[in-house]
């Protein structure tokens, strides 16, 4: 067991290497030997077997390992040439390798302290090592992490002063460019953490004594790359290029710089960012280099982030240089994603920083992007998607676009400056160019819709500044004006609506973002003014074109801080007349008009919801009429039911949440037109309807079903949370009434509707949160009677329960009473339904949540209920039994003090009253259920300590678990299947979950008394032990566990089997490693770790044999080689599927206008020229003759001709006719009504016999017709055919050559050649004879 000095992660990593030691490789086998050597001389100098040992006596050890070696060089006499000082020998399995390994384990876990007085040695003897570990990697980056790992430690005045130290760092540095890429990383991520760990007393990191270095050292290759051009990269070691071709080799020196820069650039220093920048920029732009710098660009020039601790943003001096630099000179289109990226920081860093200068790059970056980018003809998607970004959500209209430039172009239209011919009193604002711009490209590029549609989406939700009107453009401070939106872009909203009924139109999804967003900002009102629904048909019965109810869903998700007035003034109305509609469709017998009616119906109050969010006018919408046609419509509509509580719930919560919220008023009022103030207001109105509308969702909640009344609960929560405390108590009183007076009436009042008892008790529950003191504790005194935990009703005890449980997790009970409260639950315990006994186990997870720890001594009295609920019938009465142990565990190991009851005898005598309370003591506790007296109550003690020894295994000793396990060896040899069951689940947790320190001694009793099982199939043990021997053998190898069962020589044979089908199973996977199509599924979790490790098997048999039923036949290979092919096609199509491929669909034959707008419905993306051609009407009909009144004539002449008339076809159409036949007639087929529902046929005595004489007559026909052709061949056919016909019933199924089956003298007859069926329906005609099953004449003896 790990000591309680160190970290679980060093235990474990030192188990790790340890388990290599007999290990073939070298490099595995030194460390794990070394680790192994050294613990032995700790263990010896210490007195303690206990592994692993503290950090510090770890690192003192290999400390004085690596001193002897580096010193202890080979004399120089030495004959043998090959051998050579420890300190040159580097490679695999040399000693210093090894030791530099395990350092690099232990000084990250090792104290400071301990550190800091040993780091000058170590800094001394491993600083050498470098030059001769260049050529070794391994050796390499162990030092690299010892170095990290010492140069976090000292305070800022030791690294100041420390040559050694900074020595350190200068090799750090160096590696940084190492051009092996292991190496190299492990030198970044060092110097990573050391710059960005704050070193003590500092919180936040920055101002690192060696910054100043690491900066210098930064910008001298950075400026040694600018005057080379990123021609000076020079490989060290000679080794290979990065890169595969000359081209790419180029700058990349640059390139690992930047990429290990990226790690700590946040702690560059802010006066410092402006050489650096102007630097990245001068770099010449190289493959794979350009891609890096744009990307550390982007990420220096982001702003920080809201939470941020400074969030005001760095002053960057150069930055018009670097916008202009970037603006003009963009890269390659492969590159044009993270140049996109860099420009869009460095606008929003200029927005930040200079907004006035911001006006001159705008127009210049936005002119770059989206006219040179975005509508290039060459460029592909992922650009497009990135263009689209840059602009809208990510960019320019998100961050750039100001108020005050939203104002500026409101006032420049309102000013008419925008008329053709109108004179302009100002310079044309930028907004008003974008808005142009994206007009007109909406008419002439229709293949850049999608992204335009995303550029628009972005600029509705920018525009939803409200306005107050007049010819200046003003803020409206009160938040009630019309958004700037609706004045610049309702035209353009309602043509690109129009788009999404044009024939053909793909980009649907687009305009439904569009007009979701426009309904968002500027509300449904204006949206439904200029696109209206059109559902009602008008005089003539028919709807107005084009139909818009897809907006019903649009509105219904995207509704939000609209007028609720509105939807009272114009959805009620309409969903009345509609419903008028349904109502004379039923009349009528249109069932199917009658459904569209009630789903259009249902779809308008599905968007009452979101009226109900933040309502602009809460008090003006809900009106004495319209709350008048609520109450109705939820008694008389059970299917408008779930639409209209979610509206109800939006009232109440969203008003809280504006009411609590910390935004300042008037930015909430600007936003939303409503404040904390106005919130209160609409609280006040809501509290004076809360009481009737409690009643009626009473009443509502009292007619459901049970298994429908969850949301009306949790919307009677709501409103009863904003009731005043007299109507709380009022409605109350009247609910505990009606419980009182139907506690013992079981009868529901109505068919389908719940017992009254039941439903006062669950409105009790939902109560429970709002209630006075004084009617909690009388509420809680009430339940925990025995009238109600005893009752005969099994609901009435469940609901008892909860409602105890609810009272206590809402803290109603009063300190002190909890042994009285304990008491009644004791003497109530014999009573309890099966029902109940999970709320039971809840109550009591609840109750021992809320003791005292100086109450702790009732856990005992509860300890063996909880130990007994592991062993219940219902699953989910089990997992709360396990719940309530571990609650049980966590609150004695959070400390505190349990009583003892001593009794009064001489062995007693001086045993303490009480004792400490934590988890040894409790698991302690449950241990003794194991001498129980019934093997009922030792397996539930077996389960408990299992699942609490998954718990709580960190906060046991050895020696508790050294007994624990010893105690299991026991079990599992006992007799009795219930407890040797639950032995196997304990021996399973154990060898999975406890370290193998603890499980070493009990080795070899644990597999002996599980290969005593391995041969019982009952009750699953044989699979069980197996698995549990899968898990040993992974643990502690194959040769440990082998030797442990020498005793046992017939169960080893099930040791080699396991080994055997371990060996193939790796032989196999390793032969489908390069297999893309056989990945390894992710291993899927209940959840719940400690029923992952007790159920799950995940064993290796179960594969195993699969894997050998399922043999790969010929079709897998072929299969297998078209998925190959079909991933080597996918890496030649990667490119191709980055062009815009869609096409210009032209139908008929009129002239195609590309300028036009309505093109964009001719736009596909697939290849019209590949698409089937389209069925013209009365294409088939053409095929045949008509009569005089017009219709089709099919004789049976065309039939035949289409055949061709000759021998093959006439074969092939009896073929198809007796297969039409078959289906149609048998048993199995079956037949169609006048109206096309198929009827399938009865598998009756009759049909089977004309099936058979159907299926005659066809081959007497198909032989009839053989025999006119005289073929000689055809005549032996039919002759054999009649003769079969002559024979016995059932005598065709007689072996022809040998004359019969074999029948022994004396036996049985060994065959029947009829079925029972034919043999029972014997008929004697006038020359018939009886038969037998035998087919023998009575009387006969062969």
């Amino acid at each position: 067991m790990a000591s309680s000095t160190e970290s679980p992660s060093l235990a474990t990593a030192l188990a790790n290497v340890r388990r290599l030691t007999s290990s073939t490789l070298p490099h595995q086998a030194k460390p794990a030997q070394l680790l192994v050597a050294i613990e032995s001389t700790i263990s010896s100098t210490l007195g303690t077997s206990e592994l692993p040992h503290s950090s510090t006596a770890y690192f003192a050890s290999l400390q004085q390992v690596l001193e002897k070696a580096v010193n202890d060089e080979v004399p120089s006499t030495s004959q043998n040439d090959e051998e050579m000082a420890e300190t040159e020998n580097m490679g695999q399995g040399a000693l210093i390798p090894a030791i530099l390994y395990l350092l690099a384990i232990i000084i990250p876990e090792t104290p400071s302290s301990v550190i800091l007085s040993k780091i000058n040695i170590i800094l001394e003897n491993i600083l050498p090592l470098y030059d001769t570990s260049l050529e070794h990697p391994p050796a390499l980056r162990s030092l690299l992490q010892i170095t990290t790992s010492l140069l976090l430690v000292p305070s800022s005045a030791q690294l100041n002063s420390s040559p050694l130290m900074k020595k350190a760092w200068n090799y750090l540095l160096e590696l940084n460019l190492d051009p092996r890429p292991k190496v190299r990383h492990v030198a970044q991520e060092g110097i990573r953490k050391i710059l960005t760990t704050p070193i003590p007393p500092k919180l936040q990191a920055g101002n690192h004594p060696y910054l100043p270095r690491a900066r210098e050292w930064v910008i001298t290759i950075l400026q040694e790359e600018v005057k080379t051009g990123g021609l000076s990269a020079n490989n060290k070691g000679g080794k290979k290029a990065r890169f595969a071709d000359g081209e790419d080799s180029e700058g990349k020196r640059a390139i690992w710089v930047i990429q290990g820069l990226r790690g700590w650039v946040a702690v560059w220093g802010d006066e410092q960012l402006s050489p650096l920048c102007g630097l990245l920029l001068s770099l010449p732009p190289l493959p794979h280099l350009t891609i890096q710098i744009y990307s550390l660009l982007a990420h220096l020039l982001s702003p920080p982030p809201a939470d941020a601790a400074s969030p005001t943003p760095s002053v960057l001096t150069n930055l018009p240089t670097i916008l202009d630099s970037l603006l003009s000179s963009p890269p390659a289109m492969s590159d044009t994603p993270t140049y996109l990226s860099a420009i869009t920081s460095a606008l929003i860093k200029m927005s930040l920083q200079d907004p006035l200068s911001l006006n001159t790059y705008l127009p210049k970056a936005f002119n770059l992007i989206f006219h040179n980018i975005l509508l290039s003809s060459n460029t592909t998607s992922s650009v497009c998607t990135a263009a689209a970004d840059a602009i809208g959500s990510q960019g320019i209209l998100r961050y750039c676009i100001t108020d005050e430039a939203i104002l500026a172009t409101l006032t420049y239209m309102r000013n008419g400056s925008n008329l053709p011919g109108a004179r302009k009193k100002s310079k044309t604002p930028f907004l008003y160019r974008l808005i142009t711009s994206l007009t007109e490209s909406l008419n002439t590029h229709a293949l850049k819709t999608p992204y335009l549609f995303q550029i628009l989406v972005a600029l509705i939700s920018r525009l939803r500044l409200r306005v107050l009107p007049g010819q200046q453009a003003q803020i409206d401070p009160s938040g009630k004006g019309q958004t700037a939106a609706e004045e610049l872009l309702m035209d353009l909203i309602k043509e690109v609506g129009d788009l999404r009924h044009q024939r053909g139109f793909e980009h649907k999804d687009g305009v439904d973002q569009v007009v979701g967003m426009a309904i968002e900002v500027i509300g449904v009102a204006v949206v439904l003014d200029r696109l209206p629904l059109n559902i009602e048909p008008d005089a003539s019965g028919a709807p107005p074109y084009p139909g818009r109810a897809h907006l019903l869903p649009l509105i219904r998700s995207r509704t939000t801080n609209d007028q609720l007035s509105f939807f009272a003034i114009y959805f009620r109305p309409l969903s009345e007349r509609l419903f008028e509609k349904k109502v004379l469709a039923e009349d009528g017998g249109r069932a199917a008009e009658a459904k569209v009616w009630e789903t259009v119906v249902s779809q308008i109050w599905d968007c009452w919801s979101g009226f109900c969010e933040m309502p602009r006018d809460l008090k003006e919408g809900l009106t004495t009429p319209f709350l008048s046609l609520l109450t109705s419509l939820l008694y008389t509509q059970p299917l408008l039911l779930p639409s209209l509580l979610r509206g109800l719930s939006q009232l109440v919560s969203a008003t809280q949440r504006l009411l609590n919220s910390a935004s300042p008023p008037e930015e909430l009022r600007k936003q939303f037109g409503a404040d904390q103030e106005s919130a209160k207001e609409d609280m006040e109105f809501l509290k004076t309807l809360a009481k009737d509308m409690v009643s009626v969702l009473l009443n509502v909640f009292s007619k459901l079903p049970r298994e429908s009344r969850g949301m009306v609960g949790e919307v009677i929560g709501l409103w009863v949370g904003i009731m005043t405390e007299k109507d709380i108590i009022e409605t109350y009183n009247t609910v505990t009434t009606h419980l009182s007076t139907n506690l013992h009436t079981v009868q529901p009042p109505s068919e389908g509707a719940s017992p009254i008892s039941h439903t006062m008790l669950d409105l009790l529950i939902i109560f429970v949160p709002h209630l006075p003191p004084a009617q909690s504790q009388a509420l809680f005194t009430a339940a925990s009677q025995g009238t109600m935990l005893e009752h005969k009703d099994a609901t009435v005890q469940k609901k008892a329960y909860r409602l105890l449980k609810r009272l206590l997790e809402a803290s109603k009970l009063q300190k002190g009473n909890e042994e009285q409260f304990v008491k009644k639950l004791s003497e109530a315990g014999g009573g309890v339904g099966p029902g109940a006994q999970r709320d039971r186990l809840q109550l009591l997870s609840a109750l021992v949540e809320s003791l005292p720890n100086d109450s702790l001594h009732i856990i005992p009295e509860l300890l063996s209920e909880a130990v007994l609920g592991t062993k219940e019938v219902n699953e989910r009465a089990r997992d709360a039994g396990f719940d309530l142990l571990v609650i049980m565990g966590k609150k004695m190991a959070s400390g505190g003090s349990v009583k003892v009851v001593v009794e009064e005898d001489e062995e007693s005598m001086g045993q303490p009253s009480t004792v400490q309370a934590n988890a040894e003591e409790y698991i302690t506790m449950v241990a003794a259920g194991l001498t129980g007296t019934t093997p009922h109550m030792i397996s539930a003690s077996i389960n408990a300590l299992s699942r609490l020894l998954f718990e709580f295994k960190d906060d046991i000793s050895s020696n508790t678990l050294s007994e624990l396990l010893s105690t299991l060896i026991v079990f599992l040899q006992s007799k009795n299947r219930e407890i040797v069951k639950s032995a196997l689940g304990f021996a399973k947790v154990s060898i999975v979950s406890l370290p193998i320190e603890v499980l070493q001694p009990h080795i070899g009793q644990i597999v002996p008394a599980l290969l005593g099982w391995v041969h019982d199939h009952k009750n699953h043990f044989k699979a069980k032990t197996i698995h549990i021997f899968e898990r040993l053998i992974r643990r502690f190898g194959f040769d440990e566990v082998y030797r442990c069962a020498s005793e046992l020589p017939e169960e080893r044979k099930v040791l080699n089997n396991i080994k055997k089908r371990k060996d193939r199973a790796r032989k196999r996977k390793a032969g489908k490693e390069g297999d893309e199509d056989d990945e390894q599924k992710p291993r899927q979790s209940s959840g719940n770790a400690f029923d992952d490790i007790l159920y799950n098997s995940d064993s290796d048999l179960s594969d195993d044999d699969q894997d050998d039923d399922e043999r790969p036949n010929q079709n897998q290979k072929g299969r297998k080689g078209q998925v190959q092919n079909q991933i080597q096609n996918q890496g030649k199509k990667g490119k191709q599927n980055e062009k815009d491929n869609r096409y210009i669909r032209n139908e008929g034959d009129e002239p195609m206008d590309l300028l036009s707008r309505g093109i964009a419905g001719g736009i596909s993306s697939q290849n019209p020229s590949t698409q089937k051609a389209r069925r013209v009407p009365g294409q088939d009909a053409s095929h045949f003759k008509n009569d005089k009144q017009g219709k089709m004539v099919i004789t049976e002449e065309d039939s035949d001709s289409d055949n061709g008339g000759n021998g093959v076809g006439s074969s092939k159409v009896i073929e198809g006719n007796a297969f039409i036949s078959q289906h149609i007639n048998n048993s199995d087929g079956f037949k169609r009504d006048s109206k096309g529902n198929m009827k399938y046929n009865r598998n009756t005595k009759q049909s089977r016999e004309e099936e058979k004489n159907e299926l005659n007559m066809i081959i007497d026909q198909e032989g009839d017709k053989h025999l006119e052709k005289g073929n000689g061949k055809e005549k032996k056919l039919e002759e054999r055919r009649k003769k079969r016909k002559a024979m016995g019933l059932g005598e065709e199924f007689k072996a022809k050559r040998a004359g019969g089956d074999i029948k022994r003298v004396g036996g049985p007859d060994p065959y029947s050649y009829v079925s029972l069926g034919q043999a029972g329906n014997r008929k004697q005609g006038k020359d018939g004879q009886k038969i037998n099953l035998t087919n023998k004449k009575k009387g006969s003896r062969r």
